[in-house]
């Protein structure tokens, strides 16, 4: 199958879930995640806000909240790119921190994000040493941690401006999500965990 026709054969499977199976695989999900190390010990969550039928991420910030880590949620913004004589308006993704869920705003796609005039946006710097996590959505993996998601390629773009060894990266996924390989790009970012209800695949060598 093309990339285009495994994210519409498993986006049918995800949106077909029941609401109990969804809820008990999202809980299986989550005791695995909070007992990984990586989770306990960084004191930087970053993390997609679930929308529709993902891997659900509400709970997971909830409890990042309870352990006094900072978390930080992206938002789609467009950012002047000048080229020659021209400015071009370029999508980008950034992470802001938050505080809470109850003041975040619904894109112009429904999901929910952070307003950039009320939340501080995450700046890298040489000094700093913080554990930083990224929780990765996406919409088909396999077991080396390579993954396909909804084709705009934000994640990989925001996570190659850092070096290799800056973040854990873990990837949250139903079972039928997995599979044993993909065709992927020279510049798309792997997963090093992935997590499904059923197991933890460790990606990285």
């Amino acid at each position: 199958m093309t990339k285009n026709e495994i994210r519409r054969h498993n986006k049918e499977l995800r949106n077909g879930l029941p609401k109990e199976l969804m809820y008990e695989y999202n809980k299986r999900i989550r005791e695995r995640l909070f007992a990984l190390d990586e989770f306990i010990r960084c004191n930087m969550l970053f993390t997609y806000i679930s929308f529709g039928k993902e891997v659900d991420t509400h709970e997971i910030i909830n409890k990042a909240f309870q352990m006094n880590k900072q978390v930080f949620v992206p938002r789609v913004e467009y950012n002047e790119c000048h080229a020659s004589q021209d400015t071009l308006m370029l999508k980008e993704m950034n992470f802001y921190q938050i505080r809470s869920l109850d003041n975040l705003v619904r894109s112009d796609f429904g999901i929910l994000e952070p307003d950039r005039n009320n939340h501080h946006k995450y700046i890298s710097s040489l000094s700093d040493k913080n554990r930083k996590l990224m929780l990765l959505p996406g919409l088909a993996f396999d077991i080396k941690g390579n993954r396909i998601g909804y084709g705009a390629g934000h994640y990989d773009r925001y996570l190659s401006k850092f070096s290799h060894n800056e973040w854990e990266k873990i990837a949250l996924a139903y079972n039928f999500q997995i599979t044993d390989k993909l065709t992927v790009g020279i510049y798309d970012v792997p997963a090093d965990y992935i997590v499904t209800p059923e197991r933890l695949i460790i990606c990285k060598e």
